[in-house]
């Protein structure tokens, strides 16, 4: 039995994809194909069960698959391991945050963990989309906020604090909510997810209360846009808000009430062993961003 070929029956099981596993893997689906059919004739076992829209696993299938996924992700983790005990860690990592906090977050704190460990490389993709971090083959992402998928390990990295703010002719047209209650009563601009709904610390024990508005947006900086031209209250960091309040074109609204932090969550797979440049990187991230304005007190 080889070992490459079980590695590869993994991924296929893992992506429930002949086509997405080729992908990730960055070979020919007629190899995987061919090196999983090698692997049946070496055990004398049907392993999957194939048609043009189902992919499933036989009993000795899935006997398989729970018995070598361990043993496999632990050989994996051996180089990482080994070079964790170096003072030169070495290899690639695979990363996925969302656009704005890459860009106005993250640059720096990105390019000072590539100087510190000049024998890394990092591949990160800067997308609003959610990830799936097994199937695409990522190492790491960085998500804002609730997490839904529990199948992934998330380690807290630290909170944005948040204020709302609204442009004068909004607020001249529409009035100002004198307390959170007024708030289903006033267009708010929000991320796009169901039943948007926004908290503060010092109102009702932190009661989630129901926002809707014409605009929902997976942008900080179209969010603010829209507000600046008159259509809804956004929900923004506050150093982010800090030059539009300063230029006047953004009021901040409800300031006696403090609205919710919302954490940053480093994410990764579920796995016994974390990957050590995993580790290095959450660990620089943690140490570095606290001093980002944008962090909360």
């Amino acid at each position: 039995m080889n070992l490459n070929d079980v590695r590869l029956f993994l991924r296929v099981v893992e992506t429930n994809s002949f086509t997405a596993a080729a992908d990730t893997l960055g070979i020919q689906k007629s190899t995987i194909s061919r090196r999983i059919a090698q692997l049946e004739d070496d055990l004398g076992v049907r392993l999957l069960q194939r048609s043009t829209r189902k992919l499933s696993l036989t009993d000795e299938g899935q006997e398989l698959f729970d018995r070598c996924r361990p043993l496999v992700e632990e050989l994996e983790q051996v180089p990482d391991l080994v070079a964790a005990n170096q003072h030169d860690p070495r290899g690639k990592l695979r990363i996925t945050v969302p656009t704005e906090m890459g860009i106005y977050m993250l640059d720096e704190v990105v390019a000072g963990f590539l100087i510190r460990y000049p024998k890394l490389d990092v591949d990160i993709e800067l997308s609003t989309r959610v990830v799936d971090l097994i199937e695409e083959g990522y190492d790491l992402a960085l998500r804002v906020g609730d997490l839904a998928d529990s199948s992934l390990i998330a380690r807290p990295i630290s909170s944005i604090t948040l204020g709302l703010f609204a442009s004068p002719a909004y607020l001249e047209q529409y009035g100002v909510p004198a307390t959170p209650a007024d708030l289903p009563d006033h267009l708010c601009i929000t991320i796009q997810r169901p039943n948007p709904s926004w908290s503060f610390d010092n109102w009702e024990n932190g009661a989630q209360i129901p926002v809707s508005g014409r605009v929902r947006a997976n942008s900080l900086s179209f969010a603010a846009s829209m507000a600046e031209k008159g259509l809804g209250i956004a929900r923004l960091p506050r150093p982010f808000s800090a030059g539009m309040v300063e230029q006047g074109s953004l009021v901040p609204v409800l300031e006696e009430y403090k609205a919710n932090q919302v954490t940053i969550n480093a994410v990764y797979p579920s796995r016994r062993h974390l990957n050590p440049k995993v580790r290095l990187f959450i660990d620089y991230v943690k140490e570095m961003i606290q001093d980002h304005p944008w962090m909360a007190d």
